[in-house]
């Protein structure tokens, strides 16, 4: 696997899907259960093909990204896959390498802690 480049890490801090990412993160403070069957159940992909969303390295992802580009839950997904670090598959409209990128920066975000901004 490749190392993730000083630039892609730049991209990724400015990625809109990220930033979305983020403040959904906030905005939940950990009330959601990422791992819940029903929140699964809710993405576009939930009668996809497998090797639709987990292609073999170098394949293209397009068809898949194009499936979570209307995804209601696309923003959550995203969430969930930073938060395991999970490096393979489509997960909130992103490609592996794009989200390596995106771990990078996500360690770093810390989430917004409510009850210091309520003081």
């Amino acid at each position: 696997m490749r190392r993730i480049r000083p630039e892609e890490v730049d991209r990724a801090r400015m990625d809109p899907r990220l930033l979305d990412a983020s403040e959904y993160r906030n905005e939940i403070q950990g009330n959601y259960r990422m791992s819940a069957d029903d929140w699964l159940r809710e993405g576009n992909c939930a009668d996809a093909e497998p090797d639709l969303m987990y292609p073999e390295p170098r394949e293209p992802v397009d068809e898949a990204l194009a499936l979570c580009a209307s995804c209601p839950v696309r923003t959550p997904c995203l969430v969930r896959a930073l938060e395991a670090r999970d490096r393979h598959g489509v997960w909130g409209a992103t490609a592996p390498r794009e989200r390596r990128a995106m771990m990078e920066v996500w360690k770093d975000m810390a989430p917004i802690d409510p009850l210091a901004v309520s003081a």
